[in-house]
C-alpha cells in the first residue's frame, strides 16, 4: 500500500468556483501538474512566484522553498 500524501496549499471557493492553489519546489512541478490534472479534469495555470513570496512559501509536497504556483486559471 502507498502512503502518497497530496497536500494542497489553499483551496477556495470564489463566486461558486473552487479555486485550487498548489505550491511546488522544481523537484515536484511535474508532480503538481500532474495532480491538478488528474484531480481538476483542466489544464492549470503556473506561474512563478515572485521573489518576496519565494521566502516564506513552502512546497505542497516537501519543506523547500516553492518556485511555482499552480493554480485555476484566473
Amino acid at each position: 500500500m502507498s502512503d502518497l500524501c497530496i497536500t494542497i496549499k489553499s483551496i477556495r471557493t470564489i463566486k461558486g468556483v473552487m479555486e485550487v492553489r498548489i505550491f511546488s519546489c522544481e523537484t515536484h512541478i511535474n508532480h503538481a501538474l500532474d495532480m491538478f490534472v488528474a484531480e481538476q479534469k483542466t489544464f492549470p495555470m503556473l506561474e512563478e512566484l515572485k521573489e518576496e513570496e519565494k521566502l516564506s512559501t513552502v512546497c505542497s509536497y516537501c519543506e523547500n522553498s516553492a518556485l511555482y504556483i499552480v493554480a485555476n486559471e484566473n
